[in-house]
């Protein structure tokens, strides 16, 4: 009888935990990793210490490429699935390769979201998302006095604690996305406008962005409001939206993410899905909810992995930890202090 194949999409906190503990506790299994980018597992979170030169590239790693050939784990790195298969036990990379699969778990985390009245800005605003947005970030960074933060989720206020570090001037525009999943009411953004306002951050609240006008190569002119301004650079900051797209032909269940009961089941046998990308069933409320964070990613990773080898362990989450946020029951674990 052949080996057992177990394929993890991801290699975020989900996805790394996953891989590790099909290996640990499948040895004899073989387990591939596949991921869109190239370098090994590193914790995003601290993308805006490396911007701001706090900490170098090596350590942001938490496993490096070689250590999951010592693990026992075939990372596919630089590699992107463009179609799951769910009943032919297939999966297509974006090379037409196909690799055939006895247990899937998906931890394709989330996409920068921009929300649809700035996609006409698009090309005119930076996300942090990866290793590599980062480091566009430092390229352009050294040639602008100047940064716009629009939005943001809770990386927008590292990002801006970041900037300030390096001598930046910052404007921070917060609107009534700013902070998503949570909703920033008047409360909230009067104790962060406060905040910004003593490391000498322009904040704008409830402003119109009415116009971006791209300039010189490193100045944009911006009006917001009645104000009109030049920035070198504009961070738009509005939390992730799962990363599913390629999923829309696959036959799997999809809402907003992918929607998997309370053991993170796909509804189909020995596919699952896990990490920010998942919408998971709470049979207590009798609604979905999703998960936020390095933290409960790793928790969730864990918990595919060991149902996928044949557990029936249920998410651990209390209803007193779930919110709403847009008709979204959001479990988050972080928050950031300014």
């Amino acid at each position: 009888m052949s080996e057992e194949h177990f394929v993890v999409i991801g290699n975020g906190p989900a996805g790394n935990q996953a891989a590790q503990t099909l290996k640990e506790k499948a040895p004899e299994a073989r387990v591939t990793l596949i991921s869109k980018e190239r370098e090994g597992y590193y914790k995003p979170c601290l993308l805006p210490e490396y911007m701001a030169g706090k900490i170098s590239e090596d350590q942001i790693y938490l496993s490096t490429v070689d250590a999951y050939k010592e693990k026992g784990i075939k990372l596919r790195s630089g590699q992107e699935v463009v179609d799951v298969k769910p009943r032919r036990r297939e999966i297509v990379l974006d090379h037409k390769e196909v690799l055939r699969f006895d247990g899937l778990i998906l931890a394709v985390g989330g996409r920068p979201r921009i929300p649809e009245p700035l996609l006409v800005f698009r090309d005119l605003m930076m996300t942090l998302k990866t290793l590599e947005d980062a480091k566009t970030w430092i390229e352009k960074i050294s040639r602008v006095d100047r940064v716009l933060i629009i939005g943001g989720d809770l990386t927008s206020l590292a990002v801006t604690k970041a900037l300030i570090a390096l001598g930046k001037e910052v404007y921070f525009m917060l609107d009534e996305n700013a902070f998503w999943p949570l909703r920033c009411n008047d409360d909230m953004f009067q104790d962060v406008s406060d905040r910004l306002s003593k490391r000498g951050v322009k904040t704008f609240y409830n402003c119109k962005l009415n116009s971006m006008a791209q300039r010189s190569e490193h100045a944009v002119e911006v009006r917001v409001g009645d104000d009109i301004f030049e920035a070198g650079l504009i961070g738009a900051f509005f939390g992730l939206v799962p990363n599913v797209g390629f999923l829309a032909r696959s036959g799997l269940p999809l809402d907003r993410g992918l929607l998997v009961n309370e053991t993170l089941n796909t509804g189909f046998e020995g596919i699952y899905a896990t990490g920010d990308c998942a919408q998971v069933f709470h049979p207590e409320i009798r609604d979905y909810w999703v998960s936020i964070g390095h933290d409960n990613a790793k928790a969730l990773g864990r918990t595919a992995a060991l149902n996928l080898l044949g557990e029936r362990r249920p998410v651990d989450v209390a209803t007193e930890s779930l919110f709403d946020v847009q008709g979204i029951k959001v479990n988050t674990s972080w928050w950031m202090e300014f």
